[in-house]
């Protein structure tokens, strides 16, 4: 995959240099601030939040809720190239995950829902909550990116990574639709297909550029009660540039259909009960992702 002319070279990424290096148990060196670009199918949908608090029994946190439901997001990550790899490799992996807002327990929120893009939510003084990862080999087979995105995900940022490869597609059946299929070590996880947004005249395009608070998105913490393949609670800061189109979900053209065969990733968000009520879709998605909060700044050796 090697490629000299790599979409990492794009000008958005020059304000990002880098600041340190880590060298991830797969023995490849983590560029921070890590740098990643993707298509990307979001779906945003609500949740019933009294299955969702099983999850919160040892948190600190307490999730956002907007009209009493959970306003989770499903990302569907194509990444085209990443410093996820070997340095001068074009790194590409699928990934997919949930994420949602919360805020500490001692300031529990609920927001008033308008309709469907209420479910997007945009507050001061909420943090984004990773859930749930997979990662999967490109397209082609190439694996050393998901590889090396398990590793230093879970390392450095505490993603909570699924340590095994998932097997994952994200395609583009026609000049109107997106598709992504999973499954985890043989188990099906999730089947999605949306016709795009930008192909609606009546579609809303966002573009956006913007950098979140220090330390505003979050991983759980491990459950002294439970095992499983969380990695450890950190804060970190994330920037992100894309032109987003959304357009409301439309049962009549869209479809998700959930496994509960597979229990880390999707038969836990099928426990949730969630229903999609928003669908986004983008091809030029640009994330940073930098050290996390817990490094001392002020260390010298």
């Amino acid at each position: 995959m090697s490629n000299k002319e790599k979409n990492l070279s794009d000008k958005w990424f020059k304000q990002w240099t880098q600041t340190d290096s880590y060298l991830a148990s797969d023995n490849h060196i983590n560029r921070i601030p890590l740098r990643l670009t993707s298509s990307n199918i979001v779906i945003y949908g609500e949740a019933t939040l009294s299955e969702v608090l099983k999850e919160f029994e040892h948190e600190d946190h307490h999730p956002v809720t907007v009209g009493g439901k959970v306003p989770v997001q499903l990302w569907c990550n194509n990444f085209i190239d990443t410093d996820c790899g070997p340095i001068d490799n074009v790194n590409p992996y699928i990934e997919i995950w949930y994420s949602f807002p919360v805020t500490p327990k001692s300031s529990k929120l609920d927001l008033p829902y308008e309709n469907e893009y209420s479910y997007n939510v945009d507050a001061p003084d909420t943090l984004t909550w990773c859930h749930r990862v997979l990662c999967g080999p490109a397209k082609g087979g190439y694996d050393l990116g998901a590889i090396a995105a398990i590793a230093g995900g879970r390392e450095i940022w505490g993603f909570p990574k699924h340590p095994g490869l998932a097997d994952l597609s994200f395609e583009y059946p026609d000049e109107e639709t997106a598709a992504f299929e999973g499954s985890l070590q043989g188990n099906k996880v999730i089947s999605l297909k949306i016709k795009r947004p930008e192909s609606i005249a009546e579609h809303v395009t966002a573009d956006i550029d913007l950098c979140t608070p220090q330390g505003a998105c979050i991983t759980p913490k491990q459950n002294p009660l439970k095992a499983s393949f969380v990695a450890k609670q950190t804060r970190y800061q994330q920037a992100f540039s894309a032109t987003m189109h959304f357009f409301p979900w439309d049962q009549a053209t869209d479809s998700l259909t959930i496994y509960e065969d597979e229990s880390y990733f999707g038969a836990l968000l099928k426990s949730w009960e969630f229903r999609p009520a928003l669908k986004m879709h983008c091809s030029n998605l640009k994330i940073v992702a930098f050290k996390p909060d817990g490094w001392d700044p002020d260390f010298v050796g």
